[in-house]
């Protein structure tokens, strides 16, 4: 099978459903199952990012900033695992990927619409201040999940 464009998001177009299906129940599926095996029940961020994966394909591709608001979506819910883990580097991956969220929907939605000097004058401010804002909020999270006692 030769995937075309015209063949949806995953190149699918003439898979059976119940290939298809199969597919997807394998890839939600398994990770769920050695969740539960390792830690013997299915936590709940596993479920999440079953949830998360699934709906992509129903979101579409390359339609403005949904595929922006999606990957915002995913490093806002890794960033909620590592506090509820106490994983800091879950919170640092999380923040890290969000920066680079933001970052990529800058230089691909905005970027263009702008001349290029109010685009590099507003492409600096976005990394002073929205660094200096997500470097203030990844350090009160890691501050609370190292702290002991809480």
């Amino acid at each position: 099978m030769v995937a075309s464009a015209h063949d949806g998001w995953y190149g699918h177009g003439d898979l059976d459903r119940g290939v298809l299906a199969l597919g997807w129940l394998v890839a939600l599926g398994a990770p769920a199952a050695v969740a539960w095996w390792l830690r013997r029940g299915v936590p709940a961020a596993v479920l999440s990012l079953g949830a998360w994966a699934a709906t992509g394909p129903l979101l579409g591709a390359g339609r403005g900033v949904v595929p922006y608001l999606w990957s915002a979506v995913l490093c806002l819910g890794l960033i909620a695992w590592g506090v509820v883990e106490r994983r800091t580097e879950r919170i640092n991956l999380g923040v890290a990927g969000f920066a680079l969220t933001v970052l990529i929907f800058y230089f691909s939605g905005i970027m263009d619409r702008l001349g290029r000097s109010v685009s590099l004058v507003g492409l600096g401010l976005l990394f002073l201040g929205g660094g200096w804002a997500l470097e203030q909020g990844r350090r009160r999270l890691v501050a609370r999940v190292v702290e002991p006692g809480r």
